[in-house]
């Protein structure tokens, strides 16, 4: 009888086992496929997402303090790609505590881009093309400075996983670095944009750090410290021009990137006072036209 119930003890212990076994199966199968991915596999997802998306809200956080002089730029962003819209939403924080702010809004009309902005309370009109149009507001395009910024960057090493979040740290080569700061106008806000590579020469490799989401491996924000490098351009700017000087000291130029609501973005309204504004380009044809009457 002893025997008997120590027979059924242990079938019935083997049956919880594998009861069990199969309950979690399913759930630990979703878990090692939600998080189990390597850093790489991470960038790959990130990437994936960032090219396939339509729409995106954005954020973009520029610090700069160079001779002393500290400042920060705060950039809020949202963008449809088709038909291409986009508003941005830009405020400057100067040293001594001075704020200035600007909002722009393009949109797509046939071949051209109008760009609205409002400066100081007052709106402005113009008309550009495409290629011209996107140029102008690259630095805010966080979407395709991600995409960039991914796709050059290698090397990927986890440093976190928390709140649903992994973070990864990775290095950009100094032979990618002018592909991605020039291509991004990444140093447009220091005066230091649309110049040539070999200013970049000597510029060393830069670290990136990048979060991810931990299920879907969508991208929520990216780090740039653009210090030393844009040290570097200004070294080989101010040699060039044989200037007469103790040169400019870098102390910090960091870019953080944001962004959130892939393809969450349905609209962007242009404000009606925006209809209305001053659009210098048709002022000057009309002042041509009346002089040549």
């Amino acid at each position: 009888m002893k025997n008997f119930f120590r027979a059924a003890k242990i079938c019935l212990a083997a049956t919880a086992v594998v009861c069990l076994a199969a309950c979690g199966t399913p759930e630990n199968a979703e878990n090692t496929t939600q998080t189990g991915m390597t850093p790489a596999e991470y960038a790959t997802a990130a990437l994936q997402s960032l090219e396939e998306a339509s729409s995106y809200k954005g954020a973009v956080n520029v610090v700069s303090n160079m001779q002393g002089s500290n400042d920060s730029t705060e950039v809020t962003v949202f963008q449809i790609k088709e038909p291409f819209c986009m508003q941005i939403t830009e405020t400057l924080n100067a040293a001594g505590g001075q704020s200035y702010s600007t909002q722009r809004y393009l949109e797509a009309e046939d071949t051209n881009v109008n760009l609205f902005m409002n400066y100081n309370n007052q709106w402005t009109e113009m008309s550009l093309e495409k290629d011209a149009a996107l140029d102008s507001v690259q630095i805010y395009d966080v979407r395709e400075n991600m995409i960039t910024l991914l796709q050059h960057t290698s090397g990927w090493q986890e440093t976190a996983r928390e709140n649903k979040q992994v973070t990864l740290q990775g290095t950009l080569p100094a032979a990618d670095v002018y592909a991605v700061v020039e291509g991004g106008k990444l140093l447009q806000l220091a005066g230091m944009s649309g110049i040539a590579e070999n200013y970049y020469e000597g510029v060393a490799d830069v670290p990136v750090t990048f979060v991810f989401k931990e299920d879907t491996g969508e991208a929520v924000s990216c780090h740039m410290d653009l210090g030393n490098a844009l040290q570097t351009v200004t070294n080989n700017v101010l040699k060039e021009l044989q200037a007469d000087s103790a040169g400019i000291t870098v102390q910090e130029y960091g870019v953080t990137m944001d962004i959130s609501d892939l393809n969450g973005v349905q609209s962007i309204e242009i404000p009606t006072e925006a209809q209305g504004a001053i659009n210098y380009e048709q002022e000057i044809t009309s002042m041509n036209e009346s002089d040549a009457a």
